[in-house]
């Protein structure tokens, strides 16, 4: 219920990989996921069914789950309960069909099922999430609770409210603000940049010269995380050992070291002085404490410190109170039935990470926008409102009002504006200056998730955004008569269909093609064969791998305008494609990269043997023999080469150089590049295997897509290995090779998205939808 487990969440990683683990069909695993959500996110693209409904129906709908569950598959339920569910009968609740189905589902699997309601959802839908795991038997099976660590503090806009009227009151003679930007993005309402100024005196410790520091008396240089000592807490509780990857390089103090000035001071407190005098409180009964140190330092956690679970008994009084709030709720729209939704970017968060080229570049999961946010609506509300992408629109909400670039997005709910937080920066940086559009105007302590009564009027003015949604496309003409060919270039499967008969699922919307038959005698390998396989069901497109390609091999940052020339250089870039009804379609990802085909069309017409073909079966580049004419992308049918028009190396600051990957050639203007296996990472385990006198071992190579990859989608090895798992993977009936009716051999294999349906709402969904591509 407007949760994005995937990805807006403290323990993301985890659920991806998880979710993925338990969905190997393979091996007999296969879950089912529903998601209900307003704006598309990437749990929302895993989704076996998904609908899409504007904020205020979303409790609603849930209350609607809970009526079908104690009415029609008869749970027990207290009789005030009873009562309010019956009240509802006669409404008529948002997509009624969908809440039956899944009814029916999540009683068919009591204690197997988990319900989750997002961070923004009211009480309402999280005390309806709660009952129905208490009435389906999951606590202590799928959901599990643990003790809040400090139940008295007040939640952060409670707390930030309270400050401000401090302030306001005069109150406050010395506050100290430990990193964070409330100058920017406190809520509106507050005023919290004047009242910042009136204080008399203000610290802010922070890495950057922000918003905030410019109004405070002093600013502390903030060490990076990378540069301290700390210890921290995961979500269950488990203690987390930091330490540092470098010296602070510009004297950075710590939080704790700061805290520790101010307290008693102690202004020679180091962060590992610090660290382990905390620690201690952990192990105050073990002997010895320098072995206990020393462990936590090896294993990066201390074992056995996850917070206990504790157990919970329902309280059918303030639940009914808070189920009765959902009427209210529906209610409060605004005469044109606009709401907006702000959203954490995908990228830059709340605005903290404005600075980082890396992450401004990174195409968002779903816009696929780059170095801005927009007006996010849906297709309907589009052409209700007459808007289209990159019209400026003059945005109101409670009398405040921003302009702001629109984009049309399939899967935004009807009447709903999303509103991603994080730009229109102006002390951020030389990165993130001026990017985008700052919405925290909109945004007020009291309506921090979603404001109703949102009113849109067009400026007539046009604003250009640089998204790569239409950039690199493979014979997008074609694409339509080459899937009634030759099937789709994303592969998708019908669970039990696939189970009955894995071979005919697989190739159900494939057509006949000739044999493929090449001119060019077949490559062989006596030693070994690179290869990759992506398991598309495993894959959220949350662009790890793409910024961690990057990261590794040295891969320029091009800019705004340059991305709108499409000449950006990610190696990997991750198609995202809609398919089903624009408002609530079907969303699926598939990254991309070179495929290293074993008959390359980029080799064959290079004139100066640039691209080559090695004993391994990589495609290589040699860049001192490129010469630019860039034949080999034109004849890519991948579209994965990237050309580079420019030097963006020859202003770098020493201190940016330290970023580089030594172990990878930068490169200048004029060359062609593309994935390369991380063949510097081959190269390593090669060295280190004939230093032990031993061969390679499967999984001892893993480039940084597949190392940073949280759902292990992407697996490399040996293809001349039969036991190795990229082996295997290639052998299992999901594997397609993409474009292989093109004879080109790629040695990346897909492993086709597998959709687990309740066939109850498959029928509906299958009646009279055409795909659209992203």
């Amino acid at each position: 219920l407007d949760a994005d487990l995937l990805d807006d969440d403290p323990a993301a990683l985890l659920h991806a990989r998880e979710l993925a683990a338990a969905r190997r069909i393979e091996e007999g695993r296969t879950n089912r996921l529903y998601v209900v959500e307003s704006v598309p996110c990437t749990t929302g693209a895993k989704a076996d069914h998904r609908l899409s409904l504007p904020p205020r129906a979303i409790a609603p709908f849930a209350l609607a789950v809970l009526h079908e569950l104690v009415f029609a598959h008869e749970l027990e339920a207290p009789d005030r309960l009873r009562e309010i569910l019956r009240a509802r009968e006669a409404s008529d609740p948002p997509a009624r069909a969908f809440a039956k189905a899944l009814a029916e589902d999540l009683a068919a699997n009591r204690g197997r099922s988990a319900i989750a309601a997002g961070y923004r959802q009211p009480p309402a839908a999280h005390a309806a999430a709660h009952l129905m795991n208490d009435l389906l038997g999951n606590i202590g099976r799928t959901v599990a609770y643990t003790a809040d660590p400090d139940p008295e503090r007040p939640n952060h806009f409670d707390a930030i409210r309270s400050l401000a009227k401090e302030l306001e009151a005069g109150r406050v003679e010395t506050l100290v603000v430990l990193g964070g930007n409330p100058a920017y993005d406190a809520p509106a309402d507050l005023g919290f940049a004047d009242l910042l100024a009136r204080v008399p005196h203000a610290v802010h410790l922070s890495s950057h010269r922000n918003e905030t520091s410019l109004l405070a008396e002093w600013q502390i240089p903030r060490a990076h995380f990378l540069e301290s000592w700390d210890l921290s807490r995961a979500h269950d509780g488990t203690l987390l050992a930091r330490q540092p990857l470098i010296e602070p390089l510009y004297g950075g103090r710590t939080d704790a070291e700061l805290l520790a000035v101010f307290l008693d001071g102690r202004a020679a407190a180091s962060g590992h002085d610090l660290a382990r005098e905390v620690f201690g409180a952990f192990v105050s009964g073990e002997a010895d404490f320098e072995k206990s140190w020393r462990r936590l330092l090896h294993d990066g956690v201390l074992g056995g410190s996850a917070r206990p679970k504790v157990d919970v008994s329902f309280q059918a009084g303030p639940t009914a109170d808070s189920l009765e709030q959902i009427s209210h709720i529906k209610d409060h729209a605004g005469e044109n039935g606009l709401e907006a939704v702000f959203l954490r970017d995908a990228s830059v968060h709340d605005g903290r990470f404005a600075n980082n080229a890396w992450l401004q570049e990174t195409p968002d999961p779903m816009t696929k926008l780059t170095w801005d946010n927009a007006a996010l609506v849906g297709p309907s509300t589009a052409r209700a409102l007459g808007v289209e992408t990159e019209d400026v629109v003059r945005l109101s909400i409670n009398g405040r009002a921003i302009e702001i670039a629109a984009y049309v997005l399939p899967g935004v709910a009807a009447g709903t504006i999303a509103l991603p937080l994080g730009y229109g920066r102006t002390r951020a940086g030389r990165v993130g200056n001026g990017d985008g559009f700052d919405v925290y105007p909109l945004r007020a302590s009291g309506a921090p998730y979603f404001a109703f009564g949102a009113a849109i009027e067009r400026t007539g003015r046009r604003y250009p955004l640089a998204a790569t949604e239409e950039h690199h496309l493979i014979d997008p003409r074609a694409t339509r008569e080459r899937e009634r060919r030759v099937g789709s270039l994303v592969r998708e499967v019908e669970a039990d269909e696939y189970l009955r008969n894995p071979a005919k699922a697989m190739h159900a919307d494939e057509a006949h093609h000739p044999p493929l038959v090449s001119l060019f005698p077949p490559h062989s390998y006596d030693g070994h064969r690179w290869g990759m396989a992506i398991d598309l069901d495993a894959c959220t497109g949350c662009n790890a791998c793409v910024v961690a390609c990057q990261a590794e091999n040295n891969i320029p940052v091009v800019g705004k305008k340059q991305v709108r020339n499409q000449r950006e250089m990610h190696w990997i870039r991750i198609d995202r494609s809609f398919r089903g009804d624009p408002d609530s379609p079907e969303i699926v990802h598939q990254p991309v990269a070179c495929v290293h085909c074993e008959n390359a069309p980029c080799e064959q017409v290079c004139p100066v043997a640039a691209t080559v073909h090695t004993s391994e079966g990589l495609n290589a580049m040699v860049y001192n023999r490129c010469i630019g004419t860039r034949y080999c992308s034109n004849n890519c049918p991948y579209k994965v080469r990237r050309f580079n028009f420019f030097n963006y190396r020859k202003n770098l600051e020493p201190v940016e150089k330290m970023a580089m990957n030594p172990e990878v050639t930068v490169r200048s203007r004029g060359v062609m590049e593309k994935c390369t296996f991380c063949v510097q990472r081959i190269e390593a385990a090669r060295i280190v295997a004939k230093n032990e006198n031993r061969p390679l071992r499967d999984g001892e190579i893993v480039p940084a897509c597949a190392a940073s990859c949280p759902a292990r989608a992407i697996v490399f090895g040996d293809l001349n290995d039969p036991e190795s798992r990229v082996a295997k993977l290639h052998g299992e009936a999901r594997a397609y090779g993409m474009l292989a009716e093109l004879n080109v051999r790629p040695r990346t294999a897909y492993l086709a998205r597998v959709r687990n349906r309740n066939e109850r709402l498959a029928k509906r969904e299958k009646e009279g939808h055409e795909p659209i591509h992203g």
